[in-house]
C-alpha cells in the first residue's frame, strides 16, 4: 500500500538508528514501565494532529513550486499560507479548540496540529485516563496513560488524534558508532590526535573540503547586489537531536585546524539551541549515547558552512511524539532551510507483521505531510539512509517474538520518504604524502563490512547475516516519484534509496567480522581494507566517528551554499536529479561544469554491486557524491586547496 493511502493510528512510530554499542537496525517497539500516578498538580502537554483539508490540492502546489516551467516555480508560502490553504479549517480549529478550552486545557494552535496543555488531573479528565510515570528500555521517563485516550466528540469529529501516552513507543537511537582506540582527550599532551599519515584518514573537516571540491574560502559571490563570501552567509541549517552540546567542543575542532589564524575571523559557533518539549541536556545526551550524534551533526554543518546560522533543535529523546514535535517545531518556526535528521531505520517494523498485527505505518503519513508542508515552505529535509547497507531489517520473527533472525532486504524511514533526500555514501580515500596535509581526492569504494550476529534488540537472540555499509534498497512503501524516472533504480513502481552520498566510513568495532576487508569475497572488494572515519569534538574528546550520520549533515553544509546563492530549494532531489540528468546528457566529461557527480563508485551491500543498475545509479551512493563547488552552482571557483590554509582553512 502507498503512503498516500496509509490510515492513521494514535501511535508514532519513531525510527532507529545504528548506535555505538550492539544496538543497530530499526524501529524496535518498546513497553513503557509503568510506576506511579503523576501528581495531580503536574504540568501536562501532548499534541493533537488534525487532517489536512486539501491533500491533492498541496500535491498540485508542490509540483507547480518544483517545475522551472511553472510560474510557481520556487514560490514558496509561510506557514501561515499552509494553513489557511490546506491545514484544518479555522472553523474546525475553533470548535476543537473551544471544547478543549472548556475542559481546563490551555490550547496553542499550529499548521495542522494543537499542542495542548492543562494540569494532569484536567488532562485525566479530557481524555478520561489516568496518567502514569513510565520509564523507556533507555532510562528515560515517559508518561503513560492507564488506558488508551477516549478524545471529547469534537476532536473525534474533526478527525483529530494524540501521539502521545502510549504504552507501546518506537524508539530512535543515534546513527554514529565510534570508532574503537580512537577517543583522546582535547588537548592530551598539548597536542590532539592527527591524521596525515594515511590515505583514508581520519578526516579532519578540512581534508574532506578538499577531498570534496569545496569551493575556496576565498570565493566571493554576489547574493541580492552585494559582494559576500561563499560560506552559507544567509542560509540556515536546522539539526535535530536529542542532546545538547558543548560550545567547547564546537570552539575545539575550529581551533584544531587553526580555522582562525588562517581565516582572518573569528572561530564560528553555534547559533542558537531550541529545546522542543523541553529539550535534553549533554548530560542526557551522555546518558543516553545522543552526545556524540548531536555534536557530530553540529560540527559537520558548521564546518561546512561556517557563514551559516546552524541551529539545534533539541528534543527530549527519540521516542515517538517528540520526533514529530520537532518536525513541527521546524515548520512552524520556518527559520531553517535545510534540515539534516541522523536517525532512521527499517521501514518494515512500522508494519502489522512487525507488531503483532497493529499497523503503525500510518504515522509516516502524518510525517510525510510535515515534510510536505516543509517543502511547500521551501525547507529541504535530508536524513541518513541507514547503516546496514541493502539489509537493513531484522526479520520480523526477531521483531515480534524475540527469537533468532537473519538480516532482510529493507530500506529506511524517514530517508525513504519521497520529501526527503536520503543520503548514503563511501570510505573516501585521498592522496597521503609525509609531511604534507594535502587531501585531494583519490576515489572513493562502498564496500561493506559483514557483520558477527549479535542482539540488536537485547532481546536474548541473534541476528546473523548483516551487513555494515550506506543503506540502501527499494521501498515496500513509498511509491516510485517522479524525480527518479529518468534512472534506473531497479523499480518502476517503488521509492529507491539513497538519493546522494558523501563520507560515512566503515569497519564497525565490536560487530564487523574482523578483518573489515569485504570477506574477501570479488563481489566485495577482493580483501580491499581502505576504511575510513572523521574527528568529532565530543564531551571534551576527540572522536573518530563512522555511519551516515556523517553524511547527512555534511550535505546539510555543502546545501546551505547552494542556498546561499539561489535561495530555498524545497525537495532538494528535483535538482539532485536534474543535475544528475544533465550531466548524464554531457557526457561526463570530468572539465565539464555539468561533470557533478563522482561515478562508477565501487562497492556491495550485501545483496547487490554497484553498477548492477547501470552507471547512474545505485543503492549506496545514489546518483554518486558532488564535487561540492559544481553542486552548489560555482563551477568557476577555485576548489578549496590544502588544510589550514586560507582558501581552507
Amino acid at each position: 500500500m502507498e503512503m498516500r493511502d496509509l490510515g492513521r493510528v494514535a501511535a508514532l512510530a519513531g525510527a532507529t538508528c545504528l548506535a555505538m554499542a550492539a544496538t543497530a537496525a530499526g524501529g524496535r517497539a518498546a513497553t513503557v514501565r509503568m510506576s506511579t500516578a503523576v501528581d495531580a498538580a503536574q504540568s501536562v502537554g501532548f499534541d493533537i494532529i488534525l487532517p489536512l483539508r486539501d491533500a491533492a490540492g498541496l500535491e498540485a502546489l508542490l509540483k507547480a513550486q518544483h517545475d522551472p516551467a511553472s510560474t510557481q516555480f520556487h514560490h514558496w508560502i509561510t506557514p501561515q499560507q499552509f494553513a489557511a490553504a490546506y491545514g484544518p479549517g479555522a472553523e474546525t480549529v475553533a470548535r476543537v479548540t473551544t471544547s478543549l478550552q472548556a475542559r481546563g486545557l490551555a490550547v496553542e494552535a499550529h499548521s495542522r496540529s494543537l499542542h495542548v496543555t492543562g494540569s494532569a488531573a484536567a488532562v485525566n479528565r479530557a481524555l478520561s485516563i489516568s496518567l502514569m510515570h513510565g520509564t523507556l528500555p533507555n532510562g528515560r521517563p515517559h508518561l503513560v496513560a492507564s488506558r488508551s485516550p477516549s478524545l471529547p466528540a469534537e476532536v473525534t469529529a474533526a478527525g483529530g488524534f494524540v501521539v502521545d501516552f502510549g504504552h507501546t513507543v518506537h524508539l530512535a537511537h543515534p546513527f554514529a558508532r565510534e570508532v574503537a582506540g580512537t577517543r583522546t582527550a582535547i588537548g592530551a599532551q598539548g597536542v590532539a590526535p592527527q591524521n596525515r599519515t594515511s590515505s583514508t584518514g581520519g578526516y579532519w573537516y578540512d581534508d574532506l573540503k578538499q577531498a570534496y571540491q569545496y569551493p575556496s574560502y576565498q570565493t566571493k559571490v554576489t547574493v541580492n547586489g552585494k559582494s559576500q563570501r561563499l560560506d552559507g552567509t544567509g542560509a540556515t541549517i536546522g539539526i535535530l537531536m536529542s542532546s545538547d552540546v558543548f560550545d567547547s567542543d564546537i570552539k575545539a575542532v575550529f581551533d584544531h585546524e587553526n580555522f582562525s589564524t588562517n581565516a582572518g575571523v573569528a572561530d564560528p559557533a553555534l547559533y542558537r539551541r531550541v529545546l522542543v518539549n523541553g529539550g535534553a541536556t549533554t548530560a542526557e545526551g551522555i546518558a543516553s549515547g545522543s552526545i556524540d550524534e548531536a555534536s557530530l551533526d553540529v560540527e559537520e554543518s558548521i564546518t561546512g558552512a561556517p557563514g551559516a546560522h546552524v541551529v539545534l533543535y533539541d528534543i527530549p529523546d527519540l521516542s515517538d511524539q517528540n520526533v514529530i514535535a520537532g518536525y513541527v517545531a521546524i515548520d512552524e518556526a520556518n527559520e531553517a532551510d535545510v534540515v539534516s535528521s541522523s536517525f532512521g531505520g527499517c521501514e518494515l517494523t512500522y508494519t502489522a507483521a512487525y507488531n503483532s498485527g497493529v499497523d503503525y505505518t500510518s504515522i509516516l503519513q502524518t510525517e510525510h505531510e510535515l515534510f510536505e508542508q516543509g517543502n511547500a515552505q521551501g525547507i529541504s529535509f535530508l536524513a541518513s539512509s541507514g547503516d546496514e547497507a541493502g539489509l537493513e531489517c531484522p526479520s520480523a520473527n526477531y521483531a515480534v517474538d524475540g527469537t533468532a533472525g537473519n538480516f532482510v532486504p529493507g530500506v529506511s524511514v524517514p530517508a525513504a520518504d519521497t520529501s526527503v533526500t536520503a543520503v548514503g555514501g563511501t570510505n573516501v580515500v585521498t592522496r597521503s604524502t609525509a609531511g604534507s596535509l594535502d587531501s585531494t581526492y583519490v576515489g572513493e569504494n562502498a564496500w561493506s563490512d559483514p557483520e558477527i550476529p549479535y542482539d540488536i534488540y537485547g532481546e536474548g537472540a541473534n541476528v546473523s547475516g548483516g551487513y555494515w555499509g550506506a543503506g540502501g534498497g527499494v521501498s515496500t512503501l513509498f511509491a516510485k516519484p517522479l524525480f527518479q524516472f529518468a534512472s534506473n533504480t531497479g523499480s518502476s513502481t517503488k521509492r529507491a534509496v539513497p538519493d546522494i552520498g558523501m563520507q560515512v566510513g566503515g569497519c564497525p568495532g565490536g560487530i564487523a567480522v574482523l578483518p573489515c576487508n569485504g570477506g574477501d569475497q570479488a563481489i566485495d572488494g577482493n580483501g580491499n581494507t581502505d576504511r575510513s572515519y572523521v574527528w568529532v569534538a565530543s564531551d571534551g574528546a576527540f572522536i573518530g566517528l563512522i555511519g551516515t550520520s556523517v553524511s547527512s549533515p555534511e550535505l546539510a553544509g555543502a546545501t546551505a551554499l547552494l542556498v546561499e546563492q539561489f535561495g530555498r530549494m524545497g525537495n532538494l532531489n528535483n535538482y539532485i536529479y536534474a543535475a544528475s540528468q544533465a550531466q548524464a546528457i554531457a557526457g561526463g566529461v570530468p572539465s565539464q561544469p555539468t561533470t557533478v557527480f563522482h561515478r562508477g563508485i565501487p562497492g556491495y551491500d550485501g545483496v547487490v554491486a554497484n553498477g548492477s543498475l547501470g552507471r547512474l545509479y545505485n543503492y549506496t551512493t545514489g546518483v554518486g557524491t558532488p564535487a561540492v563547488y559544481r553542486f552548489v552552482g560555482a563551477p568557476g571557483a577555485t576548489p578549496a586547496g590544502v588544510p589550514q590554509s586560507p582558501g581552507n582553512p
